[in-house]
C-alpha cells in the first residue's frame, strides 16, 4: 500500500500513526486487526519500503482474510503532517510504546508545526485465487442448473415407469375358462 499527501506547503512530512484492517469501511467496526499503532508495526509481516519523498509512506504485508462471511478487507489509517525536521512533533517521536507519551503541550507563543489527525481508508481489497494455485479448478454449481437436471431425471423416470406398466399390461389377455360340465 502507498499513502501519499498532496500538499503545496513545502518542508512537510507524512506520519502514519495507526493503521488497521476491518471487513467494512468503518473505523470502529469489530473485528479489526491492528497493523500499525502509535507509529509501531504490530503485524510481524509488515515491511515498510523506502520513501520516494517525505510526504509518502509505503508498506506491504502478507494477505489475510477475516474468518466468517467477510471476503473483503479495508485498510484504514490515521495520518498527520508535520514540519520536516521539527523536534517536538508527533512525527519526530516515531514509534512510541505508550499512547500517553504522544501528548505534549505547546507554550502560548509556539507555532503549530503539525496538522490534526486525518482518517483515510482504502478498499475493499479482495484476494483473487488462480485455478493453478488451488490445485484443481473448482466451479461452483449453479443451483438452477441442478434443479432443471433433477426435474428432467424425474420426468424421464416417470415416463419409463408408465411405458413399463403399459407393456406389462398389454401382455395380460383374457381367455374363457373351459367348462367341465357332464
Amino acid at each position: 500500500m502507498q499513502i501519499e499527501a498532496k500538499s503545496t506547503v513545502n518542508n512537510t512530512q507524512l506520519f502514519v500513526e495507526s493503521c488497521s484492517a476491518a471487513p467494512y469501511d468503518t473505523p470502529n467496526y469489530w473485528p479489526t486487526y491492528p497493523i500499525i499503532e502509535n507509529g509501531c508495526n504490530l503485524d510481524q509481516t509488515v515491511q515498510v519500503h523506502q520513501r520516494a519523498n517525505p510526504r509518502q509512506f509505503r508498506f506491504s504485508m502478507e494477505a489475510f482474510k477475516f474468518l466468517g462471511l467477510h471476503d473483503q478487507v479495508y485498510i484504514s489509517c490515521s495520518v498527520l503532517m508535520c514540519e520536516a525536521g521539527s523536534s517536538g512533533t508527533r512525527c519526530s517521536q516515531r514509534c512510541i510504546n505508550s499512547p500517553l507519551t504522544g501528548h505534549h503541550h505547546h507554550r502560548k507563543r509556539e507555532a503549530i508545526t503539525q496538522s490534526a489527525r486525518h482518517f483515510i481508508s482504502q478498499g475493499p481489497l479482495r484476494l483473487k485465487r488462480s485455478a493453478e494455485s488451488t490445485g484443481s479448478p473448482v466451479t461452483p454449481l449453479n443451483l438452477n442448473l441442478v434443479f432443471i437436471a433433477g426435474c428432467l431425471l424425474a420426468a424421464v423416470g416417470m415416463i419409463s415407469a408408465v411405458a413399463l406398466y403399459k407393456v406389462r399390461a398389454s401382455k395380460v389377455k383374457y381367455q374363457p375358462l373351459p367348462s367341465f360340465e357332464n
